[in-house]
Protein backbone atom coordinates (compact mmCIF):
# COMPACT_ATOMS: atom_id res chain seq x y z
CA UNK A 1 0.00 0.00 0.00
CA UNK A 2 2.00 3.39 -0.99
CA UNK A 3 1.64 6.29 1.11
CA UNK A 4 -1.39 8.44 -1.07
CA UNK A 5 -3.52 4.83 -0.44
CA UNK A 6 -2.67 4.89 3.32
CA UNK A 7 -3.82 8.89 3.47
CA UNK A 8 -6.88 8.47 1.85
CA UNK A 9 -7.79 5.18 4.27
CA UNK A 10 -6.91 7.47 7.14
CA UNK A 11 -8.99 10.06 6.04
CA UNK A 12 -11.89 7.71 5.26
CA UNK A 13 -11.11 6.66 8.91
CA UNK A 14 -11.25 9.68 10.66
CA UNK A 15 -14.34 10.34 8.79
CA UNK A 16 -15.96 6.97 10.55
CA UNK A 17 -15.10 8.22 13.77
CA UNK A 18 -16.16 11.52 13.78
CA UNK A 19 -19.37 9.96 13.00
CA UNK A 20 -19.45 8.63 16.35
CA UNK A 21 -19.71 4.73 17.43
CA UNK A 22 -23.55 5.04 18.59
CA UNK A 23 -25.01 3.62 21.61
CA UNK A 24 -23.45 0.28 23.04
CA UNK A 25 -24.57 -1.84 25.65
CA UNK A 26 -22.20 -2.08 28.26
CA UNK A 27 -21.27 -5.68 29.51
CA UNK A 28 -19.25 -6.57 31.73
CA UNK A 29 -15.87 -7.92 30.48
CA UNK A 30 -13.66 -10.25 31.99
CA UNK A 31 -9.91 -9.61 31.82
CA UNK A 32 -7.72 -12.60 30.21
CA UNK A 33 -4.01 -12.91 29.98
CA UNK A 34 -2.78 -10.68 26.86
CA UNK A 35 -1.38 -13.94 24.54
CA UNK A 36 -4.71 -15.26 25.09
CA UNK A 37 -6.69 -12.08 24.44
CA UNK A 38 -4.71 -11.11 21.40
CA UNK A 39 -4.79 -14.66 19.69
CA UNK A 40 -8.67 -14.14 20.03
CA UNK A 41 -8.46 -10.94 19.00
CA UNK A 42 -6.95 -12.07 15.54
CA UNK A 43 -9.43 -15.15 15.02
CA UNK A 44 -11.81 -12.55 14.75
CA UNK A 45 -10.34 -10.11 12.31
CA UNK A 46 -9.97 -13.35 10.14
CA UNK A 47 -13.45 -14.18 10.14
CA UNK A 48 -14.18 -10.36 9.67
CA UNK A 49 -12.08 -10.41 6.50
CA UNK A 50 -13.46 -13.70 5.20
CA UNK A 51 -17.03 -11.77 5.36
CA UNK A 52 -15.41 -8.46 4.18
CA UNK A 53 -14.23 -9.88 0.92
CA UNK A 54 -17.69 -11.07 0.54
CA UNK A 55 -19.36 -7.11 0.54
CA UNK A 56 -21.46 -9.11 3.54
CA UNK A 57 -21.13 -9.00 7.10
CA UNK A 58 -23.90 -10.53 9.60
CA UNK A 59 -24.88 -8.88 12.19
CA UNK A 60 -21.99 -5.71 11.98
CA UNK A 61 -22.84 -4.10 15.24
CA UNK A 62 -22.73 -7.56 16.81
CA UNK A 63 -18.87 -7.81 15.12
CA UNK A 64 -18.47 -4.21 16.71
CA UNK A 65 -19.41 -5.00 20.47
CA UNK A 66 -17.05 -8.54 19.79
CA UNK A 67 -14.12 -6.47 18.58
CA UNK A 68 -14.36 -3.72 21.38
CA UNK A 69 -14.84 -6.54 24.27
CA UNK A 70 -12.19 -8.44 23.06
CA UNK A 71 -9.35 -5.99 23.42
CA UNK A 72 -10.93 -4.52 26.41
CA UNK A 73 -10.51 -7.98 27.92
CA UNK A 74 -6.35 -7.30 27.49
CA UNK A 75 -5.86 -3.51 26.88
CA UNK A 76 -5.09 -2.39 30.06
CA UNK A 77 -2.00 -4.67 30.43
CA UNK A 78 -0.52 -3.59 27.01
CA UNK A 79 -1.16 0.14 27.90
CA UNK A 80 1.90 0.81 30.17
CA UNK A 81 4.05 -2.02 28.63
CA UNK A 82 3.73 -0.88 25.15
CA UNK A 83 2.10 2.38 24.78
CA UNK A 84 3.25 2.78 20.93
CA UNK A 85 1.34 -0.43 20.43
CA UNK A 86 -1.37 0.47 22.11
CA UNK A 87 -1.50 3.66 19.95
CA UNK A 88 -1.26 1.79 16.79
CA UNK A 89 -4.32 -0.63 18.13
CA UNK A 90 -6.41 2.16 19.02
CA UNK A 91 -5.66 4.00 15.39
CA UNK A 92 -7.20 1.45 13.27
CA UNK A 93 -9.64 -0.38 15.83
CA UNK A 94 -11.71 2.52 17.07
CA UNK A 95 -13.14 3.54 13.30
CA UNK A 96 -13.43 0.33 12.80
CA UNK A 97 -15.33 -0.19 15.61
CA UNK A 98 -17.10 2.85 14.51
CA UNK A 99 -17.56 1.92 10.90
CA UNK A 100 -19.39 -1.55 11.73
CA UNK A 101 -21.74 0.17 13.18
CA UNK A 102 -22.77 2.78 10.20
CA UNK A 103 -26.03 2.53 8.86
CA UNK A 104 -23.88 1.52 5.01
CA UNK A 105 -20.86 0.06 5.64
CA UNK A 106 -17.86 1.14 3.54
CA UNK A 107 -16.12 -2.36 2.93
CA UNK A 108 -13.17 -1.06 0.91
CA UNK A 109 -12.28 0.79 4.10
CA UNK A 110 -13.66 -1.45 6.46
CA UNK A 111 -11.32 -3.75 4.78
CA UNK A 112 -8.04 -1.79 5.14
CA UNK A 113 -8.59 -1.23 8.89
CA UNK A 114 -8.73 -4.59 9.55
CA UNK A 115 -5.89 -5.38 7.66
CA UNK A 116 -4.27 -3.08 9.13
CA UNK A 117 -5.39 -3.85 12.50
CA UNK A 118 -4.40 -7.51 11.94
CA UNK A 119 -1.09 -6.26 11.40
CA UNK A 120 -0.70 -4.09 14.75
CA UNK A 121 -2.01 -7.02 16.93
CA UNK A 122 0.54 -9.26 15.07
CA UNK A 123 3.25 -7.02 15.66
CA UNK A 124 1.81 -6.71 19.74
CA UNK A 125 1.76 -10.94 19.97
CA UNK A 126 5.36 -10.75 18.45
CA UNK A 127 7.04 -8.14 20.62
CA UNK A 128 5.05 -10.34 23.37
CA UNK A 129 6.70 -13.85 22.37
CA UNK A 130 10.30 -11.53 21.95
CA UNK A 131 9.82 -10.14 25.20
CA UNK A 132 10.83 -7.21 23.24
CA UNK A 133 10.21 -3.02 23.30
CA UNK A 134 8.74 -3.18 25.87
CA UNK A 135 8.74 0.10 28.45
CA UNK A 136 11.76 -0.84 30.80
CA UNK A 137 10.07 -0.18 34.33
CA UNK A 138 13.41 -0.35 35.88
CA UNK A 139 15.39 1.56 34.17
CA UNK A 140 12.61 4.48 34.61
CA UNK A 141 12.26 4.11 38.27
CA UNK A 142 15.85 4.32 39.15
CA UNK A 143 16.53 7.81 37.15
CA UNK A 144 17.32 9.99 39.51
CA UNK A 145 15.60 12.86 37.56
CA UNK A 146 12.54 10.79 36.78
CA UNK A 147 11.89 10.39 40.27
CA UNK A 148 12.11 14.31 41.31
CA UNK A 149 9.73 14.38 38.32
CA UNK A 150 7.38 12.10 39.28
CA UNK A 151 7.11 14.50 42.86
CA UNK A 152 6.60 17.23 40.92
CA UNK A 153 3.61 15.26 38.99
CA UNK A 154 2.08 14.22 42.65
CA UNK A 155 1.71 17.91 43.28
CA UNK A 156 0.36 18.79 40.40
CA UNK A 157 -1.87 15.79 40.67
CA UNK A 158 -3.31 16.80 43.78
CA UNK A 159 -3.27 20.37 43.20
CA UNK A 160 -5.97 19.58 39.85
CA UNK A 161 -7.55 17.58 43.05
CA UNK A 162 -8.12 20.71 44.88
CA UNK A 163 -9.16 22.68 41.56
CA UNK A 164 -11.57 20.14 41.02
CA UNK A 165 -13.46 20.42 44.26
CA UNK A 166 -13.47 24.47 43.87
CA UNK A 167 -14.77 24.24 40.18
CA UNK A 168 -17.52 21.56 41.59
CA UNK A 169 -18.29 23.95 44.38
CA UNK A 170 -18.74 27.16 41.73
CA UNK A 171 -20.96 24.91 40.06
CA UNK A 172 -22.98 23.64 42.72
CA UNK A 173 -23.65 27.30 43.70
CA UNK A 174 -24.63 28.37 40.41
CA UNK A 175 -27.35 26.27 40.09
CA UNK A 176 -28.54 26.96 43.30
CA UNK A 177 -28.95 30.82 42.28
CA UNK A 178 -30.88 29.73 39.32
CA UNK A 179 -28.60 31.60 36.96
CA UNK A 180 -28.87 29.16 33.57
CA UNK A 181 -25.98 30.82 31.91
CA UNK A 182 -23.32 31.27 34.71
CA UNK A 183 -24.54 27.33 35.57
CA UNK A 184 -23.41 26.33 32.06
CA UNK A 185 -20.26 28.32 32.56
CA UNK A 186 -19.05 27.02 35.15
CA UNK A 187 -19.69 23.39 33.99
CA UNK A 188 -17.56 23.88 31.33
CA UNK A 189 -14.85 24.93 34.07
CA UNK A 190 -15.35 22.03 36.42
CA UNK A 191 -14.92 19.66 33.50
CA UNK A 192 -10.68 20.71 32.72
CA UNK A 193 -9.17 19.34 36.31
CA UNK A 194 -10.99 15.89 36.21
CA UNK A 195 -9.95 15.75 32.21
CA UNK A 196 -6.17 16.78 33.05
CA UNK A 197 -5.81 13.87 34.82
CA UNK A 198 -8.10 11.47 33.67
CA UNK A 199 -5.69 8.55 33.66
CA UNK A 200 -4.87 9.09 37.70
CA UNK A 201 -9.27 9.47 37.92
CA UNK A 202 -9.70 6.39 36.12
CA UNK A 203 -7.74 4.51 38.65
CA UNK A 204 -10.55 5.22 41.24
CA UNK A 205 -13.36 3.17 38.57
CA UNK A 206 -16.67 3.20 41.09
CA UNK A 207 -16.28 7.12 41.75
CA UNK A 208 -15.50 8.00 37.99
CA UNK A 209 -18.49 5.49 36.75
CA UNK A 210 -20.51 7.75 39.10
CA UNK A 211 -19.29 11.10 38.54
CA UNK A 212 -18.31 10.56 34.94
CA UNK A 213 -20.67 7.85 33.13
CA UNK A 214 -22.72 9.09 29.99
CA UNK A 215 -26.32 8.27 29.41
CA UNK A 216 -24.97 5.40 26.95
CA UNK A 217 -24.07 2.94 29.92
CA UNK A 218 -28.46 3.58 31.06
CA UNK A 219 -31.30 3.14 29.88
CA UNK A 220 -32.32 6.80 29.12
CA UNK A 221 -31.35 10.61 30.25
CA UNK A 222 -34.26 9.95 33.55
CA UNK A 223 -32.68 6.60 34.30
CA UNK A 224 -32.28 7.27 38.26
CA UNK A 225 -28.80 5.52 37.95
CA UNK A 226 -27.58 8.46 35.56
CA UNK A 227 -25.78 11.09 37.30
CA UNK A 228 -22.57 13.25 37.53
CA UNK A 229 -21.72 15.31 34.93
CA UNK A 230 -23.55 14.35 32.00
CA UNK A 231 -27.21 14.52 34.06
CA UNK A 232 -26.20 18.15 34.78
CA UNK A 233 -25.07 18.60 31.19
CA UNK A 234 -28.24 17.08 30.13
CA UNK A 235 -30.79 19.00 31.91
CA UNK A 236 -28.65 22.34 31.92
CA UNK A 237 -28.10 22.52 27.81
CA UNK A 238 -31.09 20.67 26.77
CA UNK A 239 -33.87 20.81 29.10
CA UNK A 240 -32.24 24.29 30.36
CA UNK A 241 -33.99 22.95 34.17
CA UNK A 242 -31.61 24.75 36.55
CA UNK A 243 -33.93 23.91 39.34
CA UNK A 244 -33.98 19.76 38.66
CA UNK A 245 -30.11 20.12 38.21
CA UNK A 246 -30.01 21.02 41.96
CA UNK A 247 -29.87 17.78 43.22
CA UNK A 248 -27.33 16.39 41.14
CA UNK A 249 -24.75 19.29 41.33
CA UNK A 250 -25.01 18.50 45.43
CA UNK A 251 -24.66 14.88 44.91
CA UNK A 252 -21.18 15.69 42.34
CA UNK A 253 -20.14 18.01 44.40
CA UNK A 254 -20.16 14.91 47.78
CA UNK A 255 -18.75 12.59 45.07
CA UNK A 256 -15.80 15.16 43.92
CA UNK A 257 -14.64 15.45 47.56
CA UNK A 258 -14.51 11.62 48.06
CA UNK A 259 -12.29 11.81 44.68
CA UNK A 260 -10.24 14.19 46.13
CA UNK A 261 -9.57 12.22 49.04
CA UNK A 262 -8.74 9.63 46.68
CA UNK A 263 -5.95 11.36 44.76
CA UNK A 264 -4.82 13.02 47.90
CA UNK A 265 -4.04 9.13 49.45
CA UNK A 266 -2.20 8.27 46.22
CA UNK A 267 1.49 8.23 45.16
CA UNK A 268 2.15 8.12 41.45
CA UNK A 269 5.23 6.02 40.43
CA UNK A 270 7.52 7.33 38.01
CA UNK A 271 6.56 4.59 35.01
CA UNK A 272 2.75 4.85 35.83
CA UNK A 273 3.02 9.05 34.87
CA UNK A 274 4.94 8.44 32.12
CA UNK A 275 2.56 6.14 30.67
CA UNK A 276 -0.63 8.67 31.41
CA UNK A 277 0.50 11.00 28.09
CA UNK A 278 -0.30 8.03 25.52
CA UNK A 279 -4.00 7.78 27.91
CA UNK A 280 -4.46 11.05 27.77
CA UNK A 281 -4.05 11.39 23.66
CA UNK A 282 -5.71 8.82 23.12
CA UNK A 283 -8.46 9.56 24.70
CA UNK A 284 -8.61 13.30 22.93
CA UNK A 285 -7.95 12.13 19.25
CA UNK A 286 -10.22 9.17 19.01
CA UNK A 287 -12.98 9.36 21.73
CA UNK A 288 -13.37 12.98 22.62
CA UNK A 289 -12.98 14.33 19.17
CA UNK A 290 -16.34 12.28 17.79
CA UNK A 291 -18.32 15.04 20.34
CA UNK A 292 -19.95 12.52 21.83
CA UNK A 293 -18.55 12.84 25.78
CA UNK A 294 -20.08 16.48 26.03
CA UNK A 295 -23.11 16.32 22.81
CA UNK A 296 -24.95 18.84 25.15
CA UNK A 297 -22.72 21.44 25.85
CA UNK A 298 -20.80 21.24 22.85
CA UNK A 299 -17.81 21.84 25.20
CA UNK A 300 -15.75 19.09 22.86
CA UNK A 301 -12.75 21.07 22.85
CA UNK A 302 -12.44 22.89 26.28
CA UNK A 303 -12.14 18.62 27.65
CA UNK A 304 -10.01 18.21 24.56
CA UNK A 305 -8.09 20.97 25.51
CA UNK A 306 -7.81 19.90 29.30
CA UNK A 307 -6.36 16.39 27.96
CA UNK A 308 -3.78 17.82 26.20
CA UNK A 309 -2.47 20.56 28.80
CA UNK A 310 -2.24 17.24 31.14
CA UNK A 311 -0.26 15.23 28.87
CA UNK A 312 1.90 18.74 28.38
CA UNK A 313 2.40 18.78 32.40
CA UNK A 314 3.88 15.01 32.16
CA UNK A 315 6.15 16.19 28.89
CA UNK A 316 7.41 19.61 30.35
CA UNK A 317 8.54 17.43 33.65
CA UNK A 318 10.77 15.02 31.60
CA UNK A 319 11.39 17.25 28.61
CA UNK A 320 14.93 17.33 30.26
CA UNK A 321 16.09 13.68 30.11
CA UNK A 322 14.11 13.31 26.86
CA UNK A 323 16.08 15.77 25.28
CA UNK A 324 19.45 13.54 26.43
CA UNK A 325 18.25 10.58 25.06
CA UNK A 326 16.96 11.48 22.00
CA UNK A 327 16.60 15.49 20.71
CA UNK A 328 14.86 14.70 17.60
CA UNK A 329 11.84 13.33 19.32
CA UNK A 330 11.59 16.22 21.71
CA UNK A 331 11.91 18.59 18.81
CA UNK A 332 9.16 16.41 17.22
CA UNK A 333 6.65 16.70 20.51
CA UNK A 334 7.22 20.37 20.91
CA UNK A 335 6.60 21.44 17.61
CA UNK A 336 3.35 19.18 17.08
CA UNK A 337 2.11 20.70 20.62
CA UNK A 338 2.57 23.61 19.59
CA UNK A 339 0.67 23.10 16.26
CA UNK A 340 -2.29 21.38 18.43
CA UNK A 341 -2.52 24.11 20.78
CA UNK A 342 -2.94 26.75 18.10
CA UNK A 343 -5.57 25.02 16.16
CA UNK A 344 -7.38 24.79 19.21
CA UNK A 345 -7.23 27.88 20.02
CA UNK A 346 -8.30 29.26 16.49
CA UNK A 347 -11.51 26.95 16.78
CA UNK A 348 -12.65 27.77 20.50
CA UNK A 349 -11.69 30.54 22.94
CA UNK A 350 -9.48 29.80 25.97
CA UNK A 351 -12.01 30.75 29.27
CA UNK A 352 -15.35 30.65 30.37
CA UNK A 353 -16.86 30.69 26.92
CA UNK A 354 -16.50 27.93 24.24
CA UNK A 355 -17.64 27.58 20.47
CA UNK A 356 -20.19 24.38 19.80
CA UNK A 357 -18.74 21.56 18.30
CA UNK A 358 -21.04 20.82 16.73
CA UNK A 359 -21.47 23.52 14.55
CA UNK A 360 -17.95 23.60 13.48
CA UNK A 361 -17.68 22.25 10.05
CA UNK A 362 -16.74 18.97 9.58
CA UNK A 363 -13.18 19.51 7.55
CA UNK A 364 -12.09 21.86 10.70
CA UNK A 365 -13.29 19.14 12.96
CA UNK A 366 -10.73 16.19 10.80
CA UNK A 367 -7.87 18.75 11.08
CA UNK A 368 -8.08 19.08 14.74
CA UNK A 369 -8.03 15.15 14.71
CA UNK A 370 -5.27 14.56 12.84
CA UNK A 371 -3.15 17.15 14.35
CA UNK A 372 -3.89 15.77 17.77
CA UNK A 373 -3.06 12.18 16.31
CA UNK A 374 0.56 13.96 15.02
CA UNK A 375 0.86 14.90 18.40
CA UNK A 376 0.50 11.84 19.99
CA UNK A 377 2.67 9.65 17.48
CA UNK A 378 5.94 10.98 18.97
CA UNK A 379 4.36 11.33 22.34
CA UNK A 380 3.86 7.64 23.21
CA UNK A 381 7.02 6.90 22.02
CA UNK A 382 8.59 9.08 25.39
CA UNK A 383 7.88 6.04 28.08
CA UNK A 384 10.12 3.93 25.66
CA UNK A 385 12.79 6.00 24.92
CA UNK A 386 13.43 7.52 28.47
CA UNK A 387 13.58 3.63 29.68
CA UNK A 388 16.50 3.15 27.42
Amino acid sequence: MNKRQQLLILAAATTLVLAGCGKTETTEVTKVPVKEGSAALLTSLDQLKGQLDTNKVKDPQKQSTLLENQWASFEDEVKPKFPELYFKVEKFLTPLEAGLKQDKLDYATLTALNNNLKAAITELSTSLADNKGAVNKDVITASKELKEAAIAYNKYVQEQGKQLVAGLEQLDAAVKSGDLKKAQESYGQSRMPYERIEPIIEAFSELDGVMDARVDDFKNEKDPEFTGYHRIEYLLFVKKNVKEAEAFSSRLLEDGKKMQQAIASTTIEPSDFIAGVGELMEEAQSKKITGEEERWSGATIPVIRANVEGAQAIYDLVKGELKKKDAALDEKISKSLATVIETMNTLSPVGAAWNDFSKIEQAKQIDLKNKLEAFAEPLVKMPGTLSK
